[in-house]
């Protein structure tokens, strides 16, 4: 994006679009709460190594918020909005600091408060929400991760306002389910 602004280069800003929107489809965006992972563990940016940096995080809003600047297209916007709210719900401590991230083991392994079975879908969110939303997030059997589905949109259209009800429920459920350990210490300089 910087040397597309520099130069003007629409190649630069292509690549740089292209690369935000496939970030953001895949799995290393948590799409039921908000944030990046750190990096995927495979090709198609559909797997993540769970864990989430908050220096990760605050360049990706930044990121993603320059992207909208400069071109004003909504999802960008709306990318960076939802990265910003991940880290103030997840990551703000009592003290008025922030974590430095959150780990990728959960009480039930690696990945397992991410990933969802269609059934445990159809459960939270009732037939006729979760059968669009499984179709649209890819929440299939067998899976993607284990048995179960790592939520990405990786193989279809952007997601629709009328499933943001249905990310809601989602998050909800999933903080019930489980919760992710907090590496606690606060680095000023991130």
């Amino acid at each position: 994006l910087a040397f597309y602004e520099k130069t003007g280069n629409q190649d630069a800003l292509a690549m740089a679009e292209k690369t935000l929107e496939q970030l953001f489809r895949g799995g290393i965006f948590d799409h039921v709460g908000g944030g990046f992972s750190r990096y995927s563990t495979d090709t198609q940016f559909c797997i993540p190594h769970f864990e989430k940096m908050l220096y990760d995080n605050a360049l990706l809003i930044l990121a993603y918020c320059k992207a909208y600047s400069l071109t004003k297209r909504a999802l960008y916007r709306e990318v960076a909005l939802r990265t910003a709210s991940y880290v103030l719900k997840e990551l703000a401590l009592s003290s008025g600091g922030f974590a430095a991230g959150q780990d990728a083991d959960g009480p039930g392994g690696e990945g397992s408060f991410y990933a969802f079975r269609p059934q445990e879908v159809h459960r939270v969110l009732g037939s006729a929400d979760a059968e669009p939303f499984c179709i649209r997030y890819h929440i299939i059997e067998p899976g993607n991760f284990h048995g179960a589905s790592i939520p990405n949109l990786l193989g279809g259209a952007l997601p629709e306002d009328r499933l943001s009800q249905s990310l809601a429920k989602l998050y909800a459920y999933r903080l019930a389910r489980e919760r992710l350990p907090l590496d606690d210490k606060v680095l000023t300089s991130w």
